[in-house]
């Protein structure tokens, strides 16, 4: 293939299977400007991942607070989505911004349900704990009495 200049314009002269084809180039350069969408999103989504994160340094025992942060996050991840949507046009096909958004999404959601997973392990231990106490009790008790029994007896 041979390319000839004439202004702005290349000429090329293609040769195939022994016939010459002419056809012209046409170059052109785009270039998009990634700031607008590293502060408006990227910046703000990792921030509140980060910001479901600090659940996990919470006492287990302060429930409202945990489950107040989660669902905040989980809330303001699915609106920051939406806004991130609404701004791009509608295509058919999935957007490298959507599994970004949807990413940050699942580990949001994925640090609401670890709480619930670790409140009902919280419980159960509560429960055993609990009954625990109650059977060694239980048994101080009886001991005890088995004891004045033993003494009374002798």
């Amino acid at each position: 293939m041979q390319y000839t200049q004439i202004s702005e314009l290349f000429v090329c002269i293609f040769c195939f299977v022994s016939v010459t084809y002419t056809c012209l180039k046409l170059e052109l350069y785009l270039h998009r400007n990634l700031g607008y969408y590293i502060i408006q999103v990227y910046v703000p989504s990792v921030l509140i991942v980060i910001l479901s994160w600090v659940s996990f340094w919470l006492n287990v025992d302060s429930t409202p607070a945990r489950i107040s942060l989660g669902l905040l996050t989980v809330l303001t991840m699915t609106t920051q989505s939406q806004g991130a949507k609404a701004s791009l046009p509608r295509v058919s096909y999935v957007k490298a911004i959507d599994i970004w958004m949807s990413t940050c999404l699942f580990f949001v959601f994925a640090a609401l349900i670890e709480f619930a997973y670790v409140n009902v392990l919280s419980r159960v231990d509560q429960r055993r704990g609990k009954s625990v106490m109650s059977n060694m009790n239980e048994a101080k008790e009886e001991d005890v009495s088995y004891n004045v029994v033993k003494k009374v007896g002798a």
